[in-house]
């Protein structure tokens, strides 16, 4: 272990070299002596000691106090007082500036080392406690900012499905009129981006983790980065290391997808015409040691993605905002995509970091903890019209909502019921006369919760399959759902090419 660095500030000589002695025996290294505060202030700057020891009598207009007042505040080093005084006026006046001790000269050696110590460990512990703080005030901001994120997106998503749900339905009834057909697109088009923005609006309210697969993830940044590069300037070199032995992780490819995306769009933005962006994987282990370095993570293995640049880099107050949603140093721009990144890899029990500094570049670090499952084939959704007179119970307050979803299935040959609201669910179940195959809930209802619902459905009709759908994603509600035996969960808005596959799926017990 390097020993302490001291720096003492003593206009006296003779007790200047005298001190420098006595720590230089105790093992300590003396960075430098200066006799004024104004001198200490500025080698305490470019020196950064770990500790001062500082006498109160100076020659120049700055005393000691005035001097350790600003060493503290600006640069979080302790300052020990040495004094040949002890009256109280003296002592009253330290404390107000947080002295970390008082030495009366002269200065018993023992005394001395003791006090060190003490004061090196005291500024240990309230540099942590500070920053424990911050950390949690931080992620205290960050939750309530996510709660009104997460509850704009899910009206977003409501207002969404109702255009992308009848969109389909032009395109079914109405195939074939090219005209038609135009206008549609462009529609399309404009949903299609509005649903990315509050897929990206959700991801930050951690609410974005729809459909999870077990990826490799050294396979899914190799695949990923041809379809992003569009997005970087061609005089940005893009150096990769992806090894193949990079373990699997359970993710969202669409989310993490968004997450690579932002994180190369900004270090793209981020450079003045030429540099270098390098993507790298590997598996790593974080230790006992070493998890205090990762807030909210436990130890274990996990699989690291680094993101570094060579732009201008941030300075502190950028680096500390980079994450809020629709904050942003471009003078366009919306703001979203870090945001959503943060929100995306804590969803996924992962952590994300950005060191900088202006002038030096960014280091993007992500970590997500590995899985021992295999990696899935992908699913294509489709169409598929049913024949048999399967009837769905559809449990929604929104009207529009309700129209499109009644509109789809009648599409896809199913009989449907309706019911705006709890209440009405359960009555459903208990007195329509014939079979109800699958019941659509959904989570947020006038009267009360779909998970309140869903048991009463249940004891109604014990067979009864239950699809549970939502603006929010499977997190919270809809999860206990599923956990309470619910057969599946879609994320609003969907395509009746989604509607029609998860139905078949659950329907047919697949």
């Amino acid at each position: 272990m390097n020993p302490s660095r001291i720096m003492i500030v003593e206009d006296n000589t003779t007790v200047s070299e005298d001190c420098r002695d006595r720590l230089e025996s105790l093992g300590y290294n003396v960075t430098s002596i200066v006799a004024s505060g104004e001198e200490s202030i500025v080698r305490a700057e470019t020196e950064r000691p770990d500790a001062v020891i500082m006498d109160i009598q100076l020659r120049d207009a700055m005393d000691g106090i005035e001097a350790a007042e600003q060493i503290y505040s600006r640069f979080e080093i302790p300052v020990l007082f040495m004094s040949a005084y002890s009256d109280r006026r003296l002592l009253d006046r330290a404390k107000r500036v947080g002295s970390f001790g008082y030495l009366v000269k002269p200065v018993n050696e023992r005394e001395l080392y003791a006090m060190i110590e003490m004061a090196l460990y005291k500024s240990k512990a309230e540099k942590k406690r500070r920053q424990v703080e911050a950390r949690l005030l931080q992620a205290q901001k960050m939750e309530a900012i996510g709660t009104l994120a997460g509850g704009i997106a899910h009206q977003f998503n409501n207002a969404l499905y109702v255009i992308t749900g009848n969109l389909d339905m032009v395109e079914m009834d109405f195939r074939g009129d090219e005209k038609v057909a135009d206008y549609a697109k462009k529609i399309e088009s404009s949903a299609r981006r509005m649903t990315q923005l509050v897929a990206q609006l959700l991801a930050y309210a951690r609410g974005g983790k729809y459909q999870i697969k077990t990826l490799a993830l050294g396979d899914f940044v190799r695949d990923t980065l041809p379809l992003l590069k569009h997005n970087i300037s061609n005089a940005i070199h893009l150096d990769t290391e992806l090894p193949h032995d990079i373990l699997n992780v359970e993710a969202d490819l669409t989310q993490m997808q968004m997450v690579l995306s932002a994180v190369l769009i900004n270090a793209s933005e981020a450079m003045d015409g030429k540099g270098y962006i390098r993507v790298a994987c590997r598996n790593t282990m974080i230790t006992d040691e070493t998890v205090e370095n990762f807030p909210g993570l436990k130890h274990g293995n996990y699989v690291s993605l680094t993101i570094t640049d060579d732009g201008k880099g941030m300075d502190q107050e950028t680096r500390k905002r980079i994450f809020e949603p629709f904050f942003t140093t471009k003078f366009e721009g919306r703001g979203l995509g870090m945001a959503a990144a943060y929100g995306i890899v804590k969803n996924h029990g992962g952590w994300i970091s950005v060191d900088s500094e202006p002038g030096q570049g960014s280091i993007v670090k992500i970590y997500l903890p590995i899985t021992q499952a295999k990696v899935q084939k992908p699913e294509q959704s489709k169409i598929e019209r049913i024949k048999n007179t399967a009837t769905i119970l559809v449990v929604e307050d929104e009207e529009m909502v309700m129209a499109v979803c009644r509109a789809m299935l009648e599409s896809l040959g199913y009989h449907v019921l309706e019911a705006k609201t709890g209440q009405e669910a359960i009555r459903a179940v208990k007195t329509y006369g014939g079979k109800i195959d699958l019941a659509m809930l959904d989570i947020l209802l006038p009267d009360v919760s779909g998970n309140i619902v869903y048991p009463f459905l249940m004891e109604a009709r014990p067979n009864l399959k239950v699809i549970v759908y939502s603006g929010y994603s499977i997190d919270g509600p809809a999860q206990e759902i599923i956990d309470a035996g619910a057969q599946d969960f879609l994320q609003k808005p969907f395509t009746i090419a989604a509607l029609s596959e998860k139905l078949k799926k659950v329907l047919q017990g697949e």
